[in-house]
């Protein structure tokens, strides 16, 4: 009956039902098919989300939403393009470095291609600058907010694999600076290539004046990631310190008024509630393929193709890849992660090290068609086609699939920090 159900599931997302319902209709049906009491469904519902590590997701949501309405990416921008924008082809640079920077804030990519993105496509049109080409910058550096911590699908993977959610988000700092480097390279084979201009002769005045104006935005990120890496605070409790830590960003710059405020608590408890009920629905889907033994079954079928370690991940984020391009990354992780788990503990492969690739392959898919959400979201505010949008960023896919490459081959990238702060 597992095939039948999990057809049914890809057939409800095929035909764009809501995701909550192509992930419990079938497994209802099971339930009733089987004989299985349906009140075992709330059960499995609630007791999947009663988690309190999963209450970190809204406050990180929350927290990102805010930032764009304290001014916090626009003076990120501005040091960012002070910082580097003298060089040729200087406000690509300055895109990718200002995502990274806000990344370290918001943990979605969808609030960095928005955010970030609103500000960096009007500079460089205004600037001369193909807006194909600035809006594929853009979204080719959103990726860096679900790696670079704190990261709301490292939250949900760890929770779902039962693994520390400090050693996942310690295991993305070394990728993301990675991946940075690679968009970095690739900005600057792309600006010489098709000679764009050069910014403003750079000033230390105007340097250190952005800086300033920059410098309780930037205490953001220290302030989360070196609370967990020290051991001040857990992931969840970080989520609220920066929550509460932008609402006093935002009195102290005036631009947060109460509406605005109250409109952004709405926005970010409907979507947190939303993920939720798929997440909660996702521990029934696990209860069916526990009881039809999918993890016993997927381990039989993996290893009787082959039992290298390698092999095995890159088939595992094959199939994430191709999931990622037509569903977001949290049913992917819902879905995929209890049936691989039991698969991953008999082979030597690291968990972090898999979460850390797991969570770069889910956030590829939020940049490609048909649907990228992300990748939607730029070409909103790009005011692009989405197909423009997609093809401008192909130079920079080079650099995400590299950065993955590097990743497979060298698990050292993303175990090495979390093995030295915290032990192996």
């Amino acid at each position: 009956m597992l095939p039948w159900i999990l057809l049914a599931v890809f057939v409800l997302i095929a035909i764009r039902a809501p995701i909550f319902v192509a992930l419990g209709a079938p497994a209802m049906a099971y339930l009733a098919l089987k004989g299985v009491p349906l009140a075992l469904a709330p059960q499995r519902m609630i007791g999947t989300i009663n988690d309190s590590i999963l209450a970190a997701i809204p406050m990180f949501l929350l927290a990102g939403r805010l930032m764009n309405f304290c001014g916090a990416t626009e003076r990120i921008f501005n040091f960012a393009e002070a910082l580097i924008g003298y060089i040729r082809g200087g406000l690509g640079y300055v895109a990718v470095l200002a995502s990274m920077i806000f990344s370290a804030m918001s943990g979605s990519a969808a609030a960095d291609a928005v955010g970030v993105g609103t500000i960096t496509v009007k500079a460089m049109r205004e600037r001369g600058y193909d807006p194909a080409y600035a809006a594929g910058v853009t979204l080719s550096s959103s990726p860096l907010a679900p790696i670079i911590p704190p990261s709301i699908i490292m939250i949900i993977f760890g929770a779902t694999a039962n693994i520390s959610i400090g050693r996942l988000f310690i295991g993305g700092i070394m990728p993301g600076l990675m991946i940075f480097a690679l968009l970095m390279l690739t900005v600057m084979i792309v600006s010489w290539k098709r000679k764009y201009p050069k910014g403003d002769a750079f000033s230390m005045k105007r340097l250190v004046r952005t800086f300033w104006r920059a410098s309780a935005v930037l205490v953001t990120p220290v302030l989360i990631i070196g609370g967990i890496f020290s051991g001040t605070f857990t992931p969840t409790e970080a989520g609220v310190i920066a929550v509460v830590y932008v609402i006093i960003l935002g009195m102290f710059y005036r631009s947060l008024s109460f509406a605005n405020f109250y409109r952004e608590v709405v926005g970010a408890g409907t979507a947190v509630g939303a993920l939720l009920l798929v997440v909660s629905v996702s521990g029934l889907d696990g209860w069916v393929f526990a009881r039809e033994q999918l993890p016993m079954t997927l381990a039989n079928h993996v290893m009787s193709l082959t039992t290298d370690p390698t092999a095995i991940l890159v088939l595992i984020l094959l199939v994430v890849l191709v999931l990622g391009m037509f569903m977001d990354a949290t049913p992917i992780i819902l879905m995929v992660v209890p049936a691989i788990m039991p698969l991953v503990s008999n082979t030597t492969i690291d968990p972090i090290h898999l979460g850390v690739l797991f969570c770069i392959t889910c956030v590829i898919g939020l940049i490609t068609p048909p649907v990228g959400v992300a990748l939607y979201g730029v070409a909103m505010v790009s005011r692009l086609p989405v197909e423009r949008v997609f093809l401008a960023s192909m130079p920079f896919f080079a650099a995400l699939f590299g950065s993955l490459v590097l990743l497979i081959f060298f698990p050292q990238i993303a175990t090495f920090l979390p093995n030295l702060i915290l032990g192996e």
